[in-house]
């Protein structure tokens, strides 16, 4: 019979090891717990989730390498002691019982947890990728970007499909980019309002063209747009427009109007001299079949400058704010209007309402409290009667919800901070290429005529504003009288971001009869 050898203590009986075993155990326990709860209740809590798959993984992680750190402490202090019985190098030997059950102890633990690291590792991977993740574990740096996607046009597309798209290369680009944000967030070096555009996202027809393709687009939109002026009455005006959305391919006859410049066989390059893209000097066309065509303005460089970034147009040239939408107070108010959530039968609510709309609070807190007070103050005679009070109450609770959804003064985010490229009416968008001062060689311009890309079918001002309409056409009229003043001028001279903003109206209006 062979003689065995006595049953050495177990290499993880030392101090380190035991606050590894401590902490396995501890952690192991918690995250049994929470995983079922999260299993069985399918909670949304984000730190919930984060806790869970993220944290606590990591800490369990932490304590199983504490185990085996102590464990090859104690081998080489024990070599130190005894060379003899421990060599360099631990010795395993399957044919000593006792080496036997260790072995296959540390075979099932660690089996345990990789199976359960799977499992960790694969509802993190969803974790992160989950619009919880984007916009509420970062609260104070991403809620703005997050409440405005809510009420978006997008709020049931994932974030990760606009800004990770399909494919590992982008996936891990995208990691690896949000390592670096954690670290800012950790540290405090993030910049508030967060700037844009985003210089590396992914070009945009390796996203959105996964739900919106440009061979599918031809017809024609009517759109309606309401306006209601800043008087007594509150007089509103619409406006049918027929907009030439356009696009499709050019193979079938089509690829004109406003999706021309990302149909198939068209592609356009432009240079823009500063980083939020608003000053565009340099714009080539170019179009299958035919030779390329440069427009330039008057003060464009020639040759351009050696670092100048030459990007090829698409979507979100025009379409930059597709989720994350900061509406003015006009929009809002004049949208909120038509639709009957605000009432225009109160006189000068749109004046008021877009003066405390506008007006630079300093927090959220003091806007609504602020806006309160003001319409109070305002319609106080309204207030005596249960009808006028629900009624002024009413318009109070909205005009709060509006500013909570828009205005966000801690961040300092609003819709002045981010230019919208779509239209051209209180940004200059379209404009900054459609301004007649971009020539080619040959003279040729890219025009502003408005009606390459929408034509008038009606406009009603007043009580006919409500009526039928009747596709009239006609040129635009401005409304409150003023039929032809936006001849030769922008709209954004007195509308833009930069326009200044109406004032509240001094004297406080009297009960209606």
């Amino acid at each position: 019979m062979s003689q065995h050898q006595p049953t050495p203590p177990p290499l993880s009986r030392n101090p380190i090891s035991f606050v590894g075993w401590a902490i396995t155990l501890v952690m192991g326990a918690i995250l049994l717990v929470l995983g079922l709860i999260d299993m069985l209740l399918h909670q949304e809590n984000p730190y919930n989730s984060l806790v869970t798959y993220m944290i606590l993984p990591g800490v369990l992680l932490g304590g199983v390498a504490l185990i085996f750190l102590g464990a090859g402490l104690e081998w080489r202090r024990r070599h130190r002691r005894d060379p003899s019985a421990y060599p360099l190098l631990p010795v395993v030997n399957l044919n000593e019982g006792w080496q036997r059950r260790r072995v296959l102890g540390a075979i099932v633990l660690l089996a345990v947890l990789g199976s359960a690291s799977a499992v960790g590792v694969y509802q993190a991977y969803h974790f992160t990728e989950s619009v919880t993740f984007c916009g509420q574990i970062c609260h104070t740096v991403m809620e703005p970007e997050f409440v405005a996607y809510q009420h978006s046009p997008h709020a049931r597309v994932a974030c990760v499909q606009c800004h990770i798209g399909p494919g590992a290369g982008w996936f891990v680009k995208s990691k690896m980019s949000g390592l670096r944000q954690v670290v800012a967030v950790a540290t405090g070096s993030y910049q508030l309002p967060i700037e844009t555009p985003v210089h590396n996202l992914r070009p945009a027809r390796e996203t959105c063209e996964q739900c919106h393709w440009p061979e599918k687009f031809s017809n024609s939109l009517e759109k309606t747009i309401w306006h209601f002026s800043p008087d007594r009455a509150n007089t509103p005006t619409r406006y049918n427009l027929l907009l030439r959305i356009g696009g499709g391919p050019r193979s079938l006859g089509l690829g004109e109007g406003i999706h021309w410049h990302i149909s198939p066989g068209v592609e356009i390059y432009y240079w823009a001299r500063d980083r939020q893209r608003m000053d565009i000097p340099y714009v080539e066309m170019r179009v299958e079949g035919a030779d390329p065509v440069i427009f330039r303005s008057e003060d464009c460089p020639d040759p351009l400058p050696p670092d100048a970034e030459v990007r090829l147009m698409d979507c979100i040239d025009c379409h930059n704010r597709p989720s994350h939408i900061y509406r003015s107070p006009r929009q809002l108010i004049d949208f909120n209007m038509a639709t009957g959530t605000l009432d225009p039968s109160l006189p000068y609510l749109k004046r008021h309402a877009a003066a405390l709309l506008e007006q630079p609070w300093p927090t959220t807190e003091a806007a609504l409290a602020g806006i309160d007070a003001a319409l109070r103050d305002q319609y106080a005679s309204y207030l005596e009667g249960p009808r006028g009070r629900e009624l002024v109450e009413r318009q109070i609770d909205r005009l709060q919800q509006l500013y909570e959804r828009n205005f966000f003064p801690e961040q300092g985010v609003d819709w002045r901070v981010y230019p919208n490229h779509l239209g051209h009416f209180e940004f200059p968008g379209c404009w900054r290429c459609h301004d007649d001062q971009h020539r080619a060689p040959s003279g040729a311009v890219i025009a502003s005529d408005c009606r390459k890309c929408h034509e008038f079918l009606d406009q009603a001002e007043g009580e006919a504003a409500f009526g039928p309409i009747t596709y009239q056409g006609g040129d635009f009229r401005h409304p409150r009288g003023l039929d032809d003043i936006w001849q030769g001028r922008n709209c954004t001279d007195c509308h833009g971001a930069s326009a200044p903003p109406a004032a509240p109206l001094a004297a406080a209006p009297q009960p209606r009869s």
